[in-house]
């Protein structure tokens, strides 16, 4: 009988040792490093994460005339853009993503008809231009592309 006091003595004492006082010293403003292992993750204030409104507004390929408006940025990925050329075009999807700190968007649209045309691109914040791909649905042949944002 006298073993099991003392054993729950003891696991009483550990547990104020190590639970109450961290707490109690930590509500009254006191530190105690054993408290910071109860603590849990906090996200971090400083992530990389790019502003989806970054991308809105007019942009125009830097070798050509071709212009792409960005015009809203759903919350389920979706995009809504026009795309603008000499010839008729026909917007089948189009979409963005801000995975690992990138923001990216993409449209895939027919030309005259034609299908297997597609933009992928990536915006660069410190330059404020959308670089990336173009698939010229003619020949499938891809081309690196720059859109620099229209004032």
């Amino acid at each position: 009988m006298q073993k099991n006091t003392i054993l729950i003595s003891g696991l009483l004492l550990l547990f104020l040792g190590v639970v109450v006082i961290p707490f109690s010293l930590q509500a009254k403003g006191k530190t105690f490093y054993i408290s910071t292992v109860f603590k849990h993750p906090q996200k971090n204030p400083y992530s990389n994460i790019q502003d989806k409104n970054l991308i809105k507004g007019n942009w125009q390929r830097d070798d050509t005339a071709v212009e792409l408006h960005i015009l809203r940025l759903l919350e389920n990925g979706s995009l809504q853009v026009n795309y603008l050329n000499s010839k008729f075009i026909y917007i089948e999807k189009a979409g963005w993503t801000n995975s690992s700190d990138v923001l990216r968007l993409f449209v895939i649209y027919r030309q005259d008809d034609n299908p297997g045309y597609s933009l992928s691109l990536q915006y660069l914040a410190e330059k404020d231009i959308l670089v990336g791909d173009y698939v010229d649905g003619s020949d499938n042949k891809s081309h690196n592309v720059i859109f620099k944002r229209i004032k």
